[in-house]
């Protein structure tokens, strides 16, 4: 194994206009105070991943190399539509997080090659995002659905809903029936009515000693219903904060 912390190359936040590039290198801890101010939710879930010592020295780029079905960033950058720079000796190439993420802990990432960098687009104007987390301990826990949404929708109609799913599958995937299903509509609960029938299309979870595959499907409905009730407040907010 080799150590890439003292690569200054990789260690490098570069902010733009619409989007953030955070170095393979650069910690959780050095990442937090970019997804504070442009994901709040993302920058709260990250707080959950270990200890204080382990975002010291864990990456965004490691959970994701990592390909796991429950990595908690994974979600995230899927539904954010993320993209992954790759560096070998014979250059570079980008990926969407999404295509790099081929399986049960298999990913695009070829011989030779390291994750130089992830590239996260802003939120626009009108978009809204939230990150969430089940387990079993609120903090330092592993996931037992993990879940992730990025929401459009001029005039009160759905014109882009992508929700990405962790715990569901053998990776992270998105929920193709439900964006498919709400798209067009008024973000309102009568549209999620058929929730849990359109994620049973999706996926079929496992079952093992952190949940039941019924109970991923419920709790994985709940988080997308929370969802939609958060963003239909008068004032946008957090239910943990009411």
């Amino acid at each position: 194994m080799i150590s890439l912390e003292a690569v200054d190359e990789l260690r490098r936040i570069t902010p733009a206009a619409d989007a953030i590039e955070i170095g393979g290198a650069v910690t959780y801890t050095d990442a937090l105070p970019y997804l504070d101010r442009h994901f709040p939710s993302f920058g709260a879930l990250v707080r959950r991943i270990g200890s204080r010592q382990i975002r010291n020295l864990g990456t965004i780029a490691g959970n994701l190399a990592t390909a796991s079905p429950i990595g908690d960033t994974i979600p995230c950058l899927i539904a954010l539509d993320a993209t992954v720079t790759l560096a070998s000796r014979s250059g570079q190439r980008m990926l969407p997080v999404e295509s790099f993420v081929t399986g049960y802990r298999e990913s695009g990432l070829a011989a030779g090659e390291v994750i130089a960098a992830i590239r996260i687009p802003l939120l626009a104007a009108g978009q809204d995002f939230a990150a969430y987390k089940v387990c079993k301990r609120f903090d330092q826990d592993i996931s037992t659905v993990v879940a992730a949404f990025r929401l459009e929708r001029p005039g009160g109609k759905v014109a882009e809903l992508r929700a990405a799913f962790g715990g569901l599958a053998a990776r992270a995937l998105r929920a193709r029936s439900v964006e498919g299903a709400v798209k067009g509509r008024p973000w309102a609960p009568a549209w999620l009515a058929d929730i849990d029938a359109l994620l049973a299309r999706d996926f079929t979870p496992i079952a093992d000693h952190r949940g039941g595959a019924a109970y991923r499907l419920r709790a994985a409905a709940g988080l997308l219903r929370r969802f939609q009730l958060e963003t239909s407040l008068a004032e946008p907010m957090r239910v943990e904060a009411l």
